[in-house]
């Protein structure tokens, strides 16, 4: 069968702005264009809805094209008259937006998206992804006004290879090495340095940096706090959390912890409203 994409005229050429009424998944499109002839002689026919869906979808363009089928050249030529280049590598700066701001300051994105089925796919399913980590909670309330980050902040200290290795949901990356700390658990060769979390939402980051001189952590405030917080340190035992040290942080001077050793610790931030815990795993 032959099939021309929306910037060459053929026998089966669609508006690229028109969209098939019949939804047909890349799968049922593939399967379809590659299904023998029914009679020995006989040239296989695509429905309507089909050749619609692929003349507007430069993933079924490529899938073609890997598959090696005849006029492959031609698809992968194709594929690129449908400028998805352009557009895929800023979709991440779409998805919290309502459709009305993005039709309004993102046109060129808005008007591919109406038609490429391609990217329309790969769009939602980064909406998706958005959603449901939005959905995970980040803090959980362990206690009347006390709040515990999900998941660890793990850190290496030593100078060399010092970092921090992972760090909770709540907490945003700094600057990294070479790779950046994986959350839910993933190790990685290389760790941030930095990383930083508001306390609930008040408008106060916290962020937290590995002082690779003084094998500790520095913490520092980043927004505006009427009074200084209370940061107490303790340690994980089997027996309990006994407080290990005690500092104020205040201003923009950050404190350092130091003389921290290899093991598992709870960093507490108390504000007027609330302890914000997160616990710390420290290795060498």
């Amino acid at each position: 069968m032959h099939l021309r994409g929306p910037n060459n005229a053929a026998t089966h050429r669609v508006s690229p702005y028109r969209l098939s009424r019949e939804h047909v998944t890349h799968a049922e499109a593939i399967a379809e264009l590659l299904a023998p002839a029914p009679r020995e002689g006989s040239a296989a026919v695509a429905s309507p809805a089909v050749i619609d869906h692929v003349a507007h979808c430069s993933d079924c363009w490529q899938a073609l094209a890997d598959l090696d089928v005849p006029d492959a050249a031609e698809r992968v030529e194709m594929s690129s008259h449908f400028g998805c280049d352009a557009v895929r590598d800023d979709l991440f700066a779409l998805v919290d937006l309502d459709a009305r701001t993005i039709a309004r300051d993102h046109g060129g994105a808005a008007r591919h998206l109406s038609w490429c089925h391609g990217c329309r796919s790969r769009f939602a399913e980064l909406v998706a992804v958005e959603r449901e980590l939005a959905a995970v909670p980040r803090w959980l309330e362990i206690g009347a006004q006390v709040r515990e980050a999900v998941g660890r902040l793990v850190v290496r200290l030593g100078r060399a290879a010092a970092g921090l290795v992972e760090v909770p949901d709540a907490f945003v990356l700094g600057p990294a090495v070479a790779a950046a700390p994986v959350r839910g658990g993933e190790t990685v060769a290389a760790s941030a340095q930095s990383a930083r979390v508001e306390l609930g939402d008040s408008g106060v980051w916290v962020e937290v940096e590995n002082d690779t001189a003084d094998a500790g952590l520095s913490l520092r405030l980043l927004g505006a706090s009427a009074e200084p917080l209370s940061v107490r340190l303790r340690e994980v035992r089997d027996d309990g959390e006994p407080l290990v040290a005690r500092y104020t942080l205040g201003g923009t001077e950050p404190v350092l912890v130091r003389g921290l050793w290899p093991g598992s610790f709870v960093v507490e931030l108390h504000d007027a409203r609330a302890v914000h815990r997160v616990r710390l795993d420290v290795g060498s």
